[in-house]
């Protein structure tokens, strides 16, 4: 029943925003044809929407300034077709058409940046939100593909692929200067609360045209420093019992142990430097990346510094740099050849500190400091050939063969948070270095203008799983005026991380035996425009299997790897291991209707998503996925005033309850959810009068539900009949102002 009122909903959406449409004859049909958006991310070519063997949605740089979208993750949230993100105070999960896990890390999408994978292989993630590190005056659009796409791109392509496209120079001519400032609420000792600046952000940058060695060349840089401290919140508070010896469990380096967690914390913070400069000249495109995302969590949970003593100053580090020289070369009136190397290094930083006697178990030994490091590098080289054979893009061959050479190393240290001293040698040591080759071909073939096919596989070999083939194949069929009918077909793999391989630690069996992850899709589409309105409407179905997750060690299992001296049960806890144990059984619908007046001082936009996606587990239990609203969408308008008046634009994104991320784990007496959340946004902006070149931007975010689908702190089994849920910064406000020079 659930399933029927889902698809109800759907038609009923397709059918109204049909009917609006259908009175817009007045449009010309030509109007609809140049509306058409183009896109290179599905096919790794230029084609329209329509075309593309896939699912899109392209996020402009103008509408993400005019609807007061500051990151990747907001402008995902508020703009695009079935993708959505929660954040749970850190580093951002992301998931489409009802499948988000809880701490994914952004492994199942894969993100790009002007076409280079940014995704690195210790832990397989990539960061959506600040941490992008390219600035947001610098992108020029934004394409999000939706469903399977490893035919092209290899590994971690399950839920789709996101790839940010900055500005070429004629968009970005001239020097740009930035600054913003956020304010928030925060939570006081006395139950009050206070607005105040919570964040501020700096940016400068340029871009120029000019003659390299002879050849026609441009520029674009931006260099960003943001910063952001608060809000604070309140926790707790959780009464956490005693510890190994008997005695209450301290969460706290100073004074009492008192066995109860929770209060007032001031460690949500972040610190995002970054810079990218994109340099083409001829048929040569550098881009040069560099980022660092140091934050603060001011909770703990299973899966986010679980051991951290309260409102104590724990943080995460990432360091990125990267670079990615691509060639084309047009060796004939038929065939193109692309070759590109690319080099990439990464490292990540974690601290933890706790005076909990069962994890810090040293003598004399108040406070101990665990420092977990992982580090990554690679290097590669593609090359791609495309064949045009009729010379009229109508019948195109892609061939192309992608090898990468990869090294991992991670390790844990604990240490004496007063002395600095290290208290043991250092465990979980990963020290691997693999190669990886891929080899895809794909063939586009449009023999009449009303029907198309895509059709191509790709073949990934590495070190440490056997290959895996990832096909896809998808057809679309014109029928009539401006109307497109889509079926596709795409599989899809995710080879699990090293961290997921070959990581231990005294409470963690080295996996065994672990597979990649796979997922197979099917869906079908019909999109119809009429001038500047489209109204798209679409089914899918997708089957996972294989999934990586934590498994619990069963008293026996923990026995036999105690025995065997992989962990250590002295002390006592959960014992866990990764496996493949689950699949994940996923269907629903995606609609979406966007359109302009005919001047196009009046925009607006509707995306909605209705899903079902279900967890099976090795006892063939089924339960809802974790973190994934059933349904979710956004919707849009703005509108120009005339002359020097500002633009005024209002968003909205909303999603259903979702199921807490620990909802089967902990004794509870109903099964927990969050709330269903609303948000809304509104931005006003413009030129400041008399001052050429200065602009401003005001906006205020308001989201209604105040907590969201994760548990926080240390105790969830027994003590508690419903989990802490995260809380949710719910009102917001922010200033910018923006001088370019051109």
């Amino acid at each position: 029943m659930r399933s029927a009122r889902l698809f109800g909903l759907g038609a009923c959406l397709a059918l109204g925003t049909a009917s609006t449409l259908a009175r817009a004859d007045d449009i010309s049909d030509l109007e609809g044809a140049l509306s058409e958006t183009v896109v290179t991310t599905a096919s790794k070519a230029a084609e329209t929407s329509t075309t593309a063997p896939a699912t899109s949605t392209t996020l402009t740089a103008e509408d993400m300034r005019r609807y007061g979208m500051h990151s990747l993750d907001e402008a995902i949230d508020f703009l695009s077709l079935g993708v959505v993100t929660a954040n749970p105070l850190g580093a951002p999960d992301i998931g489409a058409r009802g499948v988000e896990l809880p701490y994914d890390q952004g492994n199942h999408f894969l993100l790009l940046v002007n076409g280079h994978a940014v995704n690195e292989p210790a832990f397989g993630g990539a960061r959506f939100g600040r941490a992008l590190g390219v600035p947001m005056e610098m992108i020029d659009h934004i394409e999000v593909i939706l469903g399977p796409g490893s035919v092209l791109y290899g590994s971690n392509a399950m839920l789709g692929v996101i790839n940010v496209i900055t500005k070429r120079a004629k968009d970005f001519r001239g020097v740009h200067v930035v600054g913003e400032t956020d304010f928030g609420d925060s939570a006081h000792a006395d139950g009050t609360s206070a607005y105040s600046p919570t964040a501020f952000r700096a940016a400068a940058g340029a871009g120029a045209e000019f003659k390299l060695f002879g050849a026609p060349s441009e520029a674009t840089m931006m260099l960003e420093y943001y910063s952001q401290g608060g809000p604070s919140f309140s926790f707790g508070p959780q009464l956490g019992g005693t510890d190994v010896t008997g005695q209450p469990t301290r969460y706290t380096r100073n004074g009492p142990a008192t066995g109860v967690w929770g209060g007032i914390s001031d460690q949500y913070y972040s610190k995002v430097p970054a810079g990218h400069l994109r340099l083409i000249s001829g048929d040569f495109e550098l881009n040069v990346h560099a980022s660092t995302y140091e934050r603060g969590v001011p909770y703990r949970s299973r899966f986010t510094h679980p051991y951290n003593d309260f409102d104590q100053p724990g943080y995460d580090l990432d360091r990125s740099l990267w670079f990615d020289l691509k060639h084309k070369a047009t060796l004939s009136s038929v065939l193109q050849l692309t070759t590109r190397i690319y080099g990439d290094t990464t490292d990540y930083q974690e601290r933890v500190d706790t005076s909990n006697f069962s994890v810090c178990h040293y003598q004399s030994v108040r406070t101990c400091l665990f420092h977990f490091s992982a580090a990554s590098q690679w290097a590669g080289a593609e090359v791609q050939a495309s064949f045009d054979w009729l010379k009229d893009a109508t019948l195109v061959t892609l061939l192309g063969v992608d090898g990468r050479l990869r090294s991992v190393r991670t390790k844990n240290d604990v240490s004496d948070y007063d002395t600095g001293r290290y208290l043991q040698p250092s465990f979980s040591v990963i020290d691997a270095q693999d190669h990886q080759i891929g080899a895809y071909l794909q063939q586009t073939w449009q023999p009449a203008r009303w029907f198309g096919l895509n059709a191509g596989a790709r073949l990934d070999t590495e070190d440490r799983f056997a290959a895996n083939v990832s096909p896809r194949v998808a057809a679309s069929v014109k029928p009539w005026t401006n109307g497109t009918l889509k079926a596709i077909y795409a599989e899809a793999f995710r080879a699990p991380s090293y961290v997921e391989t070959n990581y231990s630690s005294p409470d963690q069996q080295q996996a065994l035996g672990l597979v990649p992850e796979r997922v197979r899709s099917v869906e079908g589409s019909l999109e119809q425009r009429i001038g500047a309105q489209t109204l798209l409407f679409g089914v899918f179905r997708s089957w996972w299997s294989d999934m990586v997750e934590v498994h619990f060690l069963t008293d026996q299992e923990m026995q036999a790897a105690a025995a065997a001296g992989q962990i250590n049960t002295v002390l006592g806890g959960d014992f866990v291991q990764y496996r493949n144990v689950s699949s994940i059984d996923n269907f629903g619908f995606n609609t979406s209707l966007v359109g302009a007046s005919r001047d196009g001082a009046f925009r607006y936009g509707l995306n909605v998503t209705g899903a079902v996606a279900h967890r099976t587990d090795p006892l063939f239990v089924s339960t809802p996925v974790a973190v994934s609203p059933e349904l979710f969408g956004n919707a849009r308008l703005s509108y120009d005033l005339p002359g020097l008046l500002p633009t005024l634009a209002a968003a909205t994104q909303f999603m259903g309850k979702r199921l807490a991320d620990r909802a089967y784990e902990g004794d509870f007496t109903t099964i927990p959810y969050a709330p269903p959340q609303l948000q809304l946004r509104g931005t006003i902006s413009g030129d400041v009068p008399g001052l050429r070149g200065l602009s401003y931007r005001l906006y205020a975010n308001y989201a209604f539900a105040d907590r969201g689908p994760y548990a926080v702190g240390p105790t969830h089994y027994g003590s508690l009949t419903t989990p802490e849920l995260v809380p949710v910064e719910q009102l917001r406000m922010g200033f910018g102002l923006q001088y370019d020079l051109r």
